[in-house]
């Protein structure tokens, strides 16, 4: 029996509830919860919660690292020889030094230079797990040679890049396919 005290004004009144016991173990359970439903709540959150941990960590949330499609010209014959680390601020760049055959045509260097550039990007952002959005890539005929004396220059940035963080362009007579921008005339002999 529950006895509730309601005070209207000065007058005080007295209400009884009769409860009635339940004839069900449905009624019992139906009480208890509609007893508990603070502890049910939290008890809903504190699940929640832990599913919502438990996907973010078997699902961690992927940065989207720019791909470059894979050559469709058969892979020449090229080493690279050396890929450095130039990256400043939040993106991270590359210079990539490509050891060719001297006297190669410039379709076949611009098919070296894509490969080593879809081998690099490959190895770096999906191997290494880094976010490579700028690629130099330098052709050269003899690896003692400072990168400057290339005879075929490739420069690839990520499209999605912003005009602000994207490299500047070899300018002269360089050509754009696609991405990539390729550059056969280097200036220095």
């Amino acid at each position: 029996m529950a006895v509730t005290h309601l005070h209207a004004g000065r007058t005080a009144v007295r209400i009884t509830l009769m409860q009635t016991p339940e004839r069900t173990l449905a009624g019992r359970l139906g009480r208890q919860v509609r007893g508990s439903r603070v502890r049910a709540y939290w008890l809903t959150v504190f699940a929640l919660a832990a599913v919502g941990a438990a996907v973010t960590m078997l699902w961690p949330a992927r940065r989207e690292r720019p791909i470059l499609t894979r050559p469709a010209s058969p892979r020449p014959d090229f080493h690279v020889v050396k890929v450095a680390d130039v990256s400043r601020g939040r993106v991270e760049r590359l210079n990539v030094a490509v050891l060719v055959r001297p006297g190669m045509p410039n379709e076949t260097l611009q098919a070296a230079l894509n490969w080593a550039l879809y081998s690099t990007l490959d190895e770096y952002n999906r191997q290494k797990r880094h976010r490579v959005r700028v690629i130099w890539a330098y052709a050269v005929e003899d690896s003692a040679q400072p990168l400057a004396r290339w005879r075929a220059l490739a420069i690839w940035a990520d499209p999605r890049l912003p005009e602000p963080l994207q490299p500047a362009h070899s300018g002269g007579d360089a050509v754009r396919v696609g991405p990539v921008e390729y550059d056969f005339t280097n200036p220095v002999p």
